[in-house]
């Protein structure tokens, strides 16, 4: 089964985007902050992320810094209210792969779900 971590501070925005996603056929793991993120991706090794910007103890940012430079890669869809352009050119710069404001639709990030999965193989050339 294909496997996706949410990360998100927001309680009920991971309970929504993981029931949804495991409606659709995906294994969704969650964690609440990129400390925990960390620890759920070497434990669950996870096929795509899907995370938020503002969170507690390590940011959306410092968590996508740190998978890059130590972890695997996989593909990384940011979901953020921070729609300022200056934010978006920083996670892309940061090597993530889509980037989603919110409010999010969730049809939308089910595209953008197959879009990364569809990276996968192209990554591994």
């Amino acid at each position: 089964m294909k496997k996706i971590l949410v990360v998100d501070d927001e309680q009920e925005t991971v309970d929504l985007i993981a029931d949804f996603l495991s409606s659709r056929g995906y294994a969704a793991q969650k964690a609440l902050d990129g400390a925990e993120a960390l620890k759920k991706f070497d434990s669950e090794k996870p096929d795509v992320v899907i995370c938020d910007i503002r969170m507690p103890k390590m940011d959306g940012f410092q968590f996508l810094k740190e998978l890059r430079n130590s972890r695997k890669w996989v593909p990384v869809i940011i979901i953020s209210a921070l729609s300022e352009p200056s934010n978006i050119f920083k996670g892309y710069e940061l090597e993530a792969d889509y980037y989603i404001t919110k409010p999010i639709d969730l049809e939308d990030l089910l595209k953008a779900v197959r879009i990364m999965f569809s990276l996968i193989p192209l990554r591994k050339t």
